[in-house]
């Protein structure tokens, strides 16, 4: 993703001061003239999406003067406890984390309470909401996972998918069981469409998609599946080149989810690759204007956000590439956020193609 830096973004001059916030966390804001330091932890850096995800926080954070420190979980629960203690040590003023599982997150939310910092919650639904009593947090910002697992279905069925196999994420996230319900709902909304078989991808990686792959195939012999249904596009890498050395390509489509740019260069190519639904890595960012809003003492306008996706195939490719991998989102960052703009009616901004 080639971002090119909104250079009208300035930081507006010292002096300026902000009231403090009432409520969770009041102790932590600053003026304008203060310097902010986020801390942000992801299960991996080795992941095509949450490196375009970095990408985009990095943005945000550069237009709003915010200093980010960004650590990659390496997948690890204790690595990830390790490092939030970490960064709490080096003097963040906030938290911006995407739990391992579902399980750690209180755990971690807790570490921010007991150090009287905002948490704001990426993509990984904690499992309870922001403003509960034993573990509460600023917000939650994550994609519509239902909806998204959903819309991969519906459009595979579309393309003419009858008997259909899944390839799931790791048990016991809120993201994994998310995308299956919307998997099952879309089957079951698409007349003559078969879900054959779902399995757990063992992972999230291309590979973890590739052996998965190479076992459906062996127990799914030549026309018995017509397309393949992804948890996400690194799964989905995975499992088109299974497909393609099994010498099946032509009778099996994919779908998956994450908008990596491997997967959107298959689908460029009108190969059988064809569709991805993403651009929820926008909310690592979006992850940050709320936490930075909220040292700056303002409250999230919405603690709870959904992000409706935006799907991509042939037909619109060509704008998607325009509009958010050739280009910075033309969205103005700071517009989005309460600091700078307290008109502001969202702090995230649309993903749709213009």
């Amino acid at each position: 993703m080639k971002f090119a830096p909104n250079r009208r973004a300035v930081i507006r001059s010292a002096g300026l001061a902000v009231a403090l916030a009432t409520g969770l966390f009041s102790a932590t804001s600053l003026t304008y003239a203060d310097s902010v330091k986020i801390g942000v932890s992801i299960p991996t850096l080795d992941n095509p999406f949450w490196v375009n995800a970095v990408k985009f926080a990095e943005h945000a954070g550069k237009e709003l003067g915010v200093e980010l420190t960004v650590v990659g979980a390496d997948n690890r629960e204790d690595k990830q406890l390790a490092d939030v203690q970490s960064m709490l040590s080096a003097g963040v003023n906030a938290l911006v984390v995407t739990p391992q599982s579902t399980a750690s997150a209180p755990g971690l939310i807790k570490l921010a309470n007991r150090a009287n910092l905002p948490i704001v919650i990426v993509d990984r639904y904690p499992g309870f909401d922001p403003k509960n009593a034993d573990a509460p947090y600023v917000a939650f910002i994550g994609p519509n996972d239902v909806t998204a697992g959903r819309d991969i279905a519906q459009f595979l069925a579309s393309q003419g998918a009858k008997k259909m196999v899944g390839v799931g994420g790791l048990p016991g996230s809120s993201v994994a069981e998310g995308r299956e319900k919307g998997l099952r709902e879309g089957v079951a909304a698409a007349s003559g469409v078969e879900l054959v078989q779902y399995v757990s991808g063992g992972g999230e990686s291309e590979d973890n998609g590739y052996q998965t792959m190479q076992n459906l195939l062996s127990a799914h012999p030549a026309g018995s599946i017509d397309s393949v249904w992804c948890y996400n596009d690194a799964l989905c890498l995975g499992a088109f080149r299974a497909i393609k050395q099994a010498g099946r390509s032509d009778e099996i489509k994919l779908g998956g989810m994450d908008l990596v740019p491997q997967v959107l260069e298959l689908i460029e190519q009108k190969t059988n690759m064809v569709f991805s639904t993403g651009g929820h890595w926008l909310q690592l960012g979006f992850g940050v204007m709320i936490a930075y809003d909220k040292v700056k003492g303002h409250d999230p306008i919405n603690d709870v956000v959904r992000l409706d996706l935006l799907g991509v195939n042939s037909a619109n490719f060509a704008a998607f590439k325009q509009q958010f991998i050739d280009n910075a989102p033309p969205y103005d960052v700071k517009e989005y956020t309460l600091t700078n703009n307290p008109a502001t009616k969202s702090q995230t901004f649309p993903l749709a193609t213009k």
